[in-house]
């Protein structure tokens, strides 16, 4: 079997040698021929595989078909030792010889009789008698052997029959043998194959009679998680996160390279002769493991046109059929991606039309290395010819990266000049742009207004703001312009990214007049700048609290993206249309515009990601999480994460930030938060990000959680700074992916507040903020500042007024069952809050709200609700972990080294915030609230 995924034994089971020693036969057992492997030491558990084919039970075939070393064989070991009575199973482990229709007939009946002991005689008999020059009735003697096996077989009592590894005997006569043995295996039977390549059946019979179960590599990939899970698993710990991510993004779920990079791991381990970290693995050679796998097990088992194919295509990211025909320049490139299908030779379709692939990310690394040292000059004329073919076919970006990886900076210049600045900004591919930038020499990029005018732009997009001035300034040298038009589209372009580079800094009346002067020079014809300038607009007058002249704008931004078919740009004006909805309190009709506009975009290609559809699935999560489905809302939001790293766009940030936030609510959470913002600040600074798009957010994030860990010292150096900077006067704008920004240092501000015993400041703080959110029309921020509001007015025993509010909250709640702001009002379940809600009027966001409070049971069999007056300091915390051991007053007092006397205060705070009189209510009552584990 393959390298990595399942080691097969030579040895013979003595329970299977001794049926067979009973035999009156011919045939001589092959070792290891009916003997089902045990599943790997390092056996990664497949519970949802595993489950998918248990539910198939009753379907005639299953066939498992991937790529070598994606876990077939696992699988069905893992399958087979989890058959429930009176499920019994034979194996039969495949190798070229059973490509030879008499042997396979042999190493089949010997599979059988484990089972039949008798079965067979006949055949073999007629096998052993048959001579070389002879031609084998083979579809007789199965039909022969079928019917004494129908004789024999209890249909009562279901058969797994596994062939392991087909691909090893596929051909025309063992596929018309196979497909004979299918038709006529006695009912009950269930064949299970596996392989690198699906057997030459007809097989539609079997799909419209549901009877066949397909399981490939989409299904045997593993996810992230599992991934870093079997990593972990295997003895590897302390990963560098960006490292950890490159090698699982690399891998893209295969288990066999796992498996090889773990090997290379323990090997160091040994060598070193201590536990090996991660860090450490990448001074180990993993990627020579996975070169001779694939080299041996894939590359070298492949016909010599179809190597030869291999070896020139695998320096392209992706590729068509016509691009290869091209560069290779030749005409069968059609049958040689035909045929690499149909074996599973480690190729991705990129789309549904079955147009674009690429090769697996490992498979085109062991490749390209293979190349570089064997053809180092076919690279380069690769390149130029698939410049060439972008060229023609007018996809000037794909043939700008394939004159740099040609090492023709020249004609990249030149093509560059061709650019669409429409394409470029409805694209944004930041990471893209730089790196052009970064190739093509000093003296070309300013050498025209549209060079000037793209890498202006991709500095702006990189958030690099002096230096995108400072290039723009470039642009007088080209003026004035041949003719008024072209004076006043130049005019017009620079006018609408100076207004972008003024939002980006915060000067939201010069963003405003530019863009406005941008609008009155540019045209339809200049669709790409005239978008950028109304979203530039609509998010200034949205940061300006004026969401009706906002609306109008994305309203036009919308149209005008919509007139001009352009999916990327209608992308970008939709996504600033959900945020005002989400803005007004409208979560549902922003989710419905977010979800429809990400299926668009579902299918679209690019080697890198798009950046816009990576907004758009973090803004998907954030939605999904205001309403309350917080599992899908994460997952979701590391989606977007991903993607939005692999473009270098600066929104990944927002969703770091809306990860951590939900990762705070979370119980014990906020570890995981401080990580997450963590890794946030981490990449910035990789990326040279300017502090101010990323430190005030990260900052009031971390205040809030500084504050709940009883850390008010740290939280009472920071907020003040960001108070005077984003909220008092003069405020700055917040950064253009956060206009609540200042909402929410206030929010954090009044929770410092409180924790100081400043409960007036707290709440006076929040009631101003409140009225201008309600007078501003900001629904949902006014939603979060209200449950805010709520809990302290409980706590303050105010109940009146902080049932008022709270119906008021739930009354702009209801239509669109917004949950997301209540769940920590929830969390923390103050007095009079049950009673509150059940007076409220009768909705599913009420019923939803009551059925998440935390409960405990009481002695006398009675269920109330768990509450909670107040947030316990951390000292309480540990005092209430030592009182849930059991410890006594003064073995606290030992244990935290504090006197007698104060752990008696801590312990009266401890039960008066819970709101209980014993130390048992206490523990119980804190295991409910998520306090204790």
């Amino acid at each position: 079997m393959l390298v990595g995924v399942c080691y097969k034994s030579t040895r013979q089971p003595e329970d299977h040698a001794d049926t067979l020693g009973g035999m009156a036969t011919s045939i001589a057992p092959i070792p290891g021929k009916i003997f089902r492997p045990p599943l790997p030491p390092d056996h990664l558990p497949r519970p949802a595989l595993v489950a998918l084919l248990q539910q198939a039970a009753q379907r005639r075939l299953i066939l498992v078909c991937a790529p070598a070393g994606f876990g077939k064989t696992t699988l069905a070991i893992e399958y087979s030792e989890q058959l429930s009575a009176p499920w019994r199973s034979i194996w039969l482990s495949l190798d070229p010889q059973d490509g030879e229709q008499g042997q396979l007939l042999r190493s089949l009946i010997q599979g059988l009789r484990t089972l039949y002991p008798s079965l067979g005689d006949k055949e073999l008999e007629l096998l052993g008698q048959q001579q070389s020059h002879q031609p084998l009735g083979s579809e007789q003697l199965v039909t022969s052997l079928l019917q004494d096996l129908r004789r024999v077989h209890n249909a009562d009592t279901p058969v797994l029959l596994v062939l392991d590894d087909y691909h090893l005997i596929c051909g025309p006569q063992t596929d018309r043998l196979c497909a004979l043995l299918l038709e006529q295996l006695p009912q009950g039977f269930q064949l299970l194959i596996t392989g690198r390549r699906r057997p030459d059946w007809h097989l539609a019979r079997l799909r419209l009679g549901n009877q066949l179960l397909e399981v490939g590599e989409k299904h045997l990939r593993l996810s992230r998680e599992a991934a870093a899970a079997f990593l972990d698993s295997a003895g590897l710990a302390g990963a560098e996160p960006q490292w950890l991510r490159h090698i699982l993004q690399r891998n893209e779920g295969w288990i066999a390279g796992l498996r090889l990079l773990a090997m290379t791991a323990q090997q160091a381990d040994h060598a070193r002769g201590g536990r090996l970290h991660l860090r450490d693995a990448t001074d180990t050679q993993p990627e020579q493991l996975i070169g001779e796998y694939l080299l041996e097990e894939v590359i070298l088992h492949q016909p010599p046109a179809v190597q030869q194919f291999l070896q020139q295509i695998a320096w392209f990211d992706r590729f068509t059929i016509e691009l290869c025909d091209h560069v290779r320049q030749a005409q069968d490139s059609q049958q040689i991606i035909h045929y690499l299908t149909q074996h599973q030779v480690f190729l991705v379709p990129l789309d549904r039309e079955g147009k674009w692939y690429r090769f697996h990310h490992l498979f085109s690394d062991v490749l390209r290395e293979r190349g570089a040292s064997e053809h180092p000059r076919e690279r380069l004329q690769m390149h130029l010819r698939a410049c060439d073919w972008f060229r023609q076919q007018g996809r000037i970006a794909d043939a700008v990266e394939q004159a740099l990886a040609a090492e023709r900076p020249d004609e990249a210049a030149s093509l560059v000049q061709h650019l669409s600045l429409d394409r470029l900004l409805a694209e944004q591919h930041v990471g893209t742009l730089l790196r052009w930038k970064a190739e093509l020499p000093g003296v070309l990029q300013g050498s025209s207004a549209r060079l000037v005018m793209v890498h202006a732009w991709t500095l702006a997009l990189a958030c690099q703001l002096e230096e995108a001035h400072a290039m723009l300034q470039r642009l007088q040298h080209f003026l004035p312009q041949p003719d008024a038009y072209q004076q006043r589209c130049l005019l017009g372009q620079a006018l609408a990214l100076k207004a972008f580079l003024a939002r980006s800094a915060g000067h939201l009346e010069e963003a405003m007049l530019c863009a406005h002067q941008a609008l009155a020079c540019l045209d339809d014809r200049e669709a790409g700048s005239r978008v950028m300038a109304m979203l530039t607009l609509a998010d200034s007058e949205l940061c300006a609290q004026h969401i009706d002249a906002a609306r109008q704008w994305a309203r036009s931004a919308l149209e005008l993206a919509q007139r001009v078919a352009d999916p990327l740009l209608e992308a970008q004006a939709v996504l600033m249309r959900a945020r005002l909805m989400q803005a007004r309190g409208q979560v549902a009709r922003a989710l419905q515009a977010v979800a429809g506009q990400r299926r668009l975009l579902a299918g679209m290609v690019h080697p890198q990601g798009l950046p816009v559809r990576a907004r758009l699935t973090v803004y998907h999560g954030y939605l999904l999480g205001l309403l309350g489905d917080n599992d899908e809302a994460m997952e979701l939001l590391r989606q977007g994460i991903e993607e939005a790293r692999d473009c270098r766009d600066v929104h990944v940030l927002p969703g770091y930030c809306l990860l951590a936030g939900m990762q705070a609510q979370m119980r014990g959470g906020d570890g995981l938060a401080f990580e997450t913002l963590t890794e946030a600040e981490r990449l910035m600074h990789q990326w040279d990000i300017p502090p101010v798009y990323y430190l005030g957010w990260g900052t009031a994030l971390k205040s809030d959680l500084w504050i709940t860990s009883g850390r008010h010292d740290l939280a009472e150096h920071w907020l003040p700074r960001l108070r005077q900077t984003y909220c008092l006067d003069n405020p700055a704008a917040p950064p253009m992916f956060f206009h609540a920004l200042p909402v929410l240092i206030e929010r954090v501000y009044a929770r410092l507040l409180w924790s100081r015993g400043e409960q007036v400041a707290a709440e006076s703080v929040l009631r101003a903020l409140l009225s201008q959110l309600q007078h501003g029309g900001q629904h949902l921020q006014a939603l979060a500042v209200m449950a805010l509001l709520v809990r302290m007015l409980y706590r303050l025993q105010r109940p009146m007024e902080a049932e008022k509010i709270l119906l008021a909250a739930l009354a702009l709640a209801v239509e669109d069952n917004i949950s997301g702001p209540f769940l920590p009002l929830l969390h923390q379940a103050p007095p009079g809050l049950v009673d509150s809600l059940a007076r409220a009027p009768a909705s599913r966001l009420r019923d939803r709200l009551l059925g998440t409070l935390p409960t405990i049971d009481r002695p006398d069999g009675q269920t109330i609700a768990a509450t909670l007056q107040d947030s316990l300091s951390t000292r309480e915390l540990d005092v209430l972990r030592c009182i849930a051991q059991g410890y006594s007053n003064q073995q606290i007092s030992e244990a935290l080294f504090i006197s007698l006397h104060t752990v008696k205060s801590h312990a009266r705070r401890i039960n008066n915030k819970l709101g209980v009189a014993r130390r048992t209510q206490a523990v119980a009552q804190a295991k409910v609230l998520g306090l204790l584990e």
